[in-house]
């Protein structure tokens, strides 16, 4: 524990050399939230339900997708990528402590940061624009709820894991990163719910592992747990083994295959 305390604290001291770029991302993430809350304000100006949902139901999707894409999206991984090419990946993986582990400490102090930040600005944003919200009353859907954000977190950190150790074998990280991201952006549903897509359109979506990074836990939360999404979180079980999988299998054939030859 002594080892992961010390891995924290450096991880928290890199924020605050760095602190510019932590703002300015914090920046970005509000502006979408207040871009995405206005847009939708403006449909409801003439009307009582859009697609199905009350004005209370689509405030409380918006700020809960702020919430948990705070606590699932955020990641240290993209330094791993920079790591691999340049060959600093050398110096932790010689070291006395699982690098696995150290990536995962790195991780877990990434999102807690996050999420308390994001705690912290719907807090103040609640207080300015006062919105109609729902609430959950069932403590049953409460525990899926929270059951279907770890099983979400869990699966984007091994899909973004797999995608960084593309730079084992090449030097171009950025585009598989854009176009993961604009995947998450549009089928994870950040923007909107994907149940208002047309039918087939949004069951092929389902068999994918992006709903169930942040959608599935709304719609739980939002209409309470039932068969269909107790089958859901069975879906985003499976892709959870699927993702880690994948990840262990890219990691030790990268291992097998890394070289580097110091300066």
């Amino acid at each position: 524990m002594r080892k992961e305390l010390s891995i924290a604290k450096t991880t928290l001291a890199q924020y605050l050399v760095y602190r510019l770029s932590f703002v300015l991302w914090r920046v970005r993430t509000v502006f979408t939230l207040l871009l995405t809350f206005f847009l939708w304000s403006a449909a409801y100006q003439s009307r009582l339900k859009v697609f199905h949902y009350s004005k209370p139901q689509i405030n409380t999707y918006i700020l809960l997708i702020f919430l948990i894409g705070s606590l699932v999206y955020s990641s240290r991984l993209g330094d791993l990528a920079s790591q691999i090419r340049n060959g600093t990946i050398i110096n932790y993986l010689l070291k006395p402590f699982p690098f696995l582990r150290f990536a995962f400490v790195k991780e877990a102090v990434d999102k807690i940061l996050n999420l308390s930040f994001a705690l912290l600005e719907i807090f103040i944003l609640f207080h300015i624009f006062k919105p109609e919200l729902y609430w959950q009353s069932s403590l049953l859907s409460l525990f899926f709820f929270l059951v279907a954000i770890v099983l979400g977190s869990i699966i984007c950190f091994f899909i973004f894991f797999s995608i960084t150790l593309v730079a084992f074998w090449s030097t171009e990280i950025w585009a598989p990163r854009f176009v993961f991201f604009v995947l998450v952006s549009v089928a994870a549903g950040t923007y909107f719910p994907l149940d208002i897509l047309p039918f087939p359109l949004y069951q092929l979506l389902l068999l994918s592992p992006f709903p169930y990074f942040a959608y599935l836990p709304i719609k739980i939360y939002l209409e309470g747990i039932n068969f269909f999404y107790l089958g859901l979180l069975a879906i985003s079980l499976l892709w959870v083994f699927i993702s880690f999988a994948l990840a262990r299998f890219l990691w030790r054939k990268g291992m097998r295959e890394f070289s580097f030859f110091g300066r």
